[in-house]
């Protein structure tokens, strides 16, 4: 009879741990170091138990088989990524995208253009960053362009690895914890209730965001698209440091002359970029490309 539960987590040996490693790196992208061995081998248990396998070998193995592993990895790497996260989490970063932006729309009414800014975020888990950027960007002031009769347009495309993460940043329905910062008369503008417990961000808002299932391993191999705001954070965590370097790298090819990259605090340290310039905020990890 097969244990059934996680009390106990069978050994796993040397060689076995960095089999795994290098497996999921490879499929992923994702590096776990030595130090969460422990946390790798309970969520592969928590695979294993569910798919009524017998040990992590034969689980190994089953994930050799394509068509069998094809659904099963998006399982895998969900159960290995954290998706806790909420709206505006870092409130200086999203105070940069707002003035990055007012400042773009005040550069296109001066030019008289019409203004239109694209964001991306990276690693956009269950919704809640793209869809703070959304609120952001509507919140900017117009006056400027309205005065011209100029228009303004933006979107926001969310990227993540995780399958079920998209699911529910599609459904946009979230928890009264997960709204709990936002200010009520923003609340009112861009959320309806759903039920007791719940609230939907509104349909004008979600048509806002475009959503993408993509590995950051395989940048390489995307098409270049200019944006103008790139926001990663609390993403390159899962990356071994040399692997971070590669991915912003391919990051920065991405963005506009002018255009602004939003890291986490503490993410990465000592990098530089030919092309980026530090912007001068002590709150935040950011840089911009050059002219």
């Amino acid at each position: 009879m097969r244990q059934n539960s996680l009390t106990h987590v069978p050994e796993m040996k040397s060689a076995s741990f960095k089999r795994w490693q290098s497996l999921i790196r490879q499929y992923s992208g994702i590096w776990i170091p030595t130090n969460r061995a422990l946390f790798l081998k309970t969520s592969l248990l928590r695979r294993i138990r569910a798919l009524d396998l017998s040990d992590y070998e034969e689980y190994y193995q089953k994930l050799q088989d394509k068509n069998w592993a094809s659904i099963e990895w998006f399982q895998l790497i969900d159960a290995l990524t954290i998706h806790e996260t909420s709206f505006f989490r870092h409130k200086e970063s999203f105070d940069l995208v707002q003035h990055v932006c007012q400042q773009k729309i005040i550069q296109s009414a001066n030019a008289n253009s019409d203004c239109n800014i694209q964001v991306w975020s990276v690693g956009c888990s269950t919704g809640e960053e793209p869809y703070s950027l959304a609120i952001a960007l509507e919140e900017l002031a117009l006056g400027s362009l309205n005065e011209k009769g100029l228009r303004f347009f933006y979107g926001i495309t969310g990227v993540d690895i995780s399958y079920p993460s998209l699911t529910a940043a599609r459904k946009a329905i979230y928890g009264e914890r997960k709204i709990h910062m936002i200010a009520p008369e923003i609340r009112e503008r861009y959320f309806n209730r759903h039920d007791s417990n719940h609230w939907r961000v509104k349909e004008n808002i979600r048509n806002r965001v475009l959503y993408l299932q993509s590995n950051l391993n395989q940048l390489s191999k995307a098409p270049k698209r200019n944006y103008d705001v790139i926001y990663c954070q609390n993403v390159l965590i899962y990356f071994r440091p040399e692997d971070r370097v590669e991915i912003l790298n391919e990051l920065v090819e991405r963005l506009i002359p002018g255009g602004v990259l939003i890291l986490g605090v503490g993410e990465i340290i000592n990098w530089q970029h030919p092309e980026l310039v530090r912007i001068d905020e002590k709150n935040c990890l950011a840089y911009q490309r050059q002219l």
